[in-house]
């Protein structure tokens, strides 16, 4: 998994984005949301979600002003 921090305008707003996330890394997933008070369903929503290929989600709490981006495994092509 690779990790990137964006910061968007004078600090505003973070987007935290997680490349290429698999099951290993789902702990990291679920901490993250749970740092930015995410409910149980929409965590939940989301792992059943990264265990598919070619497939992602984000979440966005607007009090902290941060949006976290997930990327899971995708599929070879040819």
């Amino acid at each position: 998994m690779i990790t990137q921090y964006i910061q968007l305008g004078d600090r505003d707003w973070g987007v935290l984005v997680y490349y290429n996330v698999g099951e290993e890394d789902m702990a990291s997933v679920i901490n993250s949301l749970e740092s930015l008070d995410c409910t149980d369903e929409d965590i939940h929503a989301a792992t059943v979600t990264l265990r598919k290929e070619n497939t992602g989600f984000t979440y966005t709490n607007t009090d902290y002003k941060m949006t976290f981006v997930c990327i899971g495994h995708s599929s070879n092509i040819g």
